[in-house]
This record gives C-alpha cells, sequence and structure tokens, in this order.
C-alpha cells in the first residue's frame, strides 16, 4: 500500500487555525518556515517583561484558554510576514507581522474581539532564530489521516476534522494508528529526506475545541482512552536532511 503525504500545513501565529502549503523547503533540525513563528500574549501571562525565549503554550493565547480564536481563518503571504484574518471566508484585517505597525493592527482586532474573553490586552511576540512548538526542540508533526477517521467513525460516531489536531505533515494509505508502532529513532523518507521518529504526541483538551464552532464539543483526550487507551494522535519527527516535499509525495517508512 503507497503512502502519500496528503498536505502540508504550517501555523505562522501559534493558536489561530493553520494554512495550507503547496509545498514546504525542509531544513535539517528545524521546524517548517515560519511554523508557530509568532504568539499571542497578555502582560498578565507573561509579565512586564514580554517574550524573549521559547516558553510553554500556557504563556500564550491557544484554543484551550481562548477558544473564541477557532472562529476566525488566516492567511499568511511569507515573503512579506503579511498575516490577513479572515471571518465567514471574508477579510477583515491585514497586518505585517514583522512591523510595528502592522502588529499594532492585529493586535487592535484581537482586542476587540477577544474582549469579553481575555483579561488585558493581546500582544503579537516573535524571538529571532526562535519557534514556539509545543516542545522546545525543532519537532515536525506527522498525522495519520486513518488514524483520525478511525477515532471519528468508529470511537466519537462524528466526522472529525483534523485541524483539531493542528499536524504539518497530513499521510494518508496507512493502517490506522500503525504510525504509533514506528520505533524512537525509525527513519521515514519523503521525497529523499529522512525523518527520525521521536515519540508520539500526547494531546490535551485544546483539541476538543471544535475548529469551525469555537465550542468544546467532544472530550478527544477522554474518547482517546476510551477507545483506544491512550492519549496519542500523530508522531512528532525531526528532519535530518535539506530538500523540498510536495503534497503527492510518496511516503517510505524505514
Amino acid at each position: 500500500m503507497t503512502v502519500e503525504l496528503k498536505a502540508i500545513k504550517r501555523y505562522p501565529v501559534k493558536g489561530m487555525r493553520g494554512v495550507d502549503m503547496p509545498q514546504a523547503k525542509i531544513s535539517a533540525h528545524h521546524m517548517l518556515t515560519d511554523d508557530r513563528r509568532f504568539v499571542v500574549a497578555t502582560q498578565s501571562s507573561v509579565g512586564q517583561e514580554g517574550v524573549h525565549a521559547w516558553a510553554r503554550k500556557s504563556n500564550f493565547l491557544q484554543l484551550v484558554n481562548t477558544p473564541k480564536m477557532a472562529e476566525i481563518g488566516t492567511e499568511y503571504d511569507d515573503a512579506t510576514c503579511t498575516l490577513t484574518i479572515l471571518r465567514n471566508g471574508r477579510a477583515i484585517c491585514k497586518g505585517r507581522l514583522d512591523d510595528p505597525m502592522g502588529r499594532t493592527v492585529v493586535e487592535d482586532f484581537l482586542k476587540a474581539f477577544l474582549k469579553n474573553d481575555i483579561a488585558g490586552t493581546p500582544k503579537i511576540y516573535s524571538v529571532p532564530d526562535t519557534q514556539f512548538g509545543d516542545m522546545k526542540e525543532p519537532y515536525i508533526s506527522v498525522l495519520n489521516l486513518a488514524s483520525i477517521r478511525d477515532f471519528g467513525t468508529r470511537i466519537v460516531q462524528s466526522e472529525i476534522d483534523p485541524m483539531r489536531f493542528r499536524g504539518n505533515l497530513l499521510i494518508d494509505g496507512l493502517e490506522p494508528w500503525k504510525e504509533l508502532e514506528w520505533d524512537e529513532g525509525q527513519i521515514i523518507t519523503i521525497n529523499g529526506i529522512s525523518l527520525r521518529v521521536i515519540h508520539p504526541i500526547t494531546r490535551c483538551k485544546a483539541t476538543s475545541v471544535n475548529p469551525d464552532t469555537a465550542v468544546a464539543d467532544i472530550n478527544v483526550p477522554l474518547m482517546l482512552r476510551k477507545g483506544v487507551n491512550h492519549l496519542y494522535m500523530g508522531v512528532y519527527v525531526e528532519a535530518l536532511d535539506d530538500g523540498n516535499i510536495t503534497p503527492g509525495d510518496v511516503v517510505s517508512i524505514g
């Protein structure tokens, strides 16, 4: 059975909706370019000093503490670092995140949009040469779409949007949950690029928020525990080579 890379996604602003990538340049020992490059926080969550280094996700606005963020979509132009915020498919805010004025435009929108949901004023942060993945290490997340389908049809009995799990590389053609049998250090290959398996991804309550409705409608960790006796969905890998990948590429399991 051929395993295929079906989609590539990144999340330029941690906690906001991801964007599809028509292709991705992979660099050894790095996350996807601009993935989780920016974070949104308030003074009450990070203090007066702000953000100057990698920090845990609990310091930032995210779906588990600010589910209303699921109501907005995003587009991102990496050539200009421009974030466009969408509501019901319509652009309602746009700003360059590498420019103080552009950041202020987006921050002002978020302040009004989240006024009843957060304490304090939201501020966008970035740190040179730093990406704010859930792990400090520069890992890339892989999701097996067959596992998500099985979780939905057999356990939850409802269709599950893969966006809940905020993965980078979405693969298909593998048997459900087979990715959890990959050994630590095992190599998978996409278009000649070696990716070293790190470990499965433990899921928290942020995945319980429906990415379309911003409502916590399914207790995903509880249902995983009941249905498959673990809390895993997806696997972290680390890139060992440089190169390019594109949806449609074959995934070879070493």
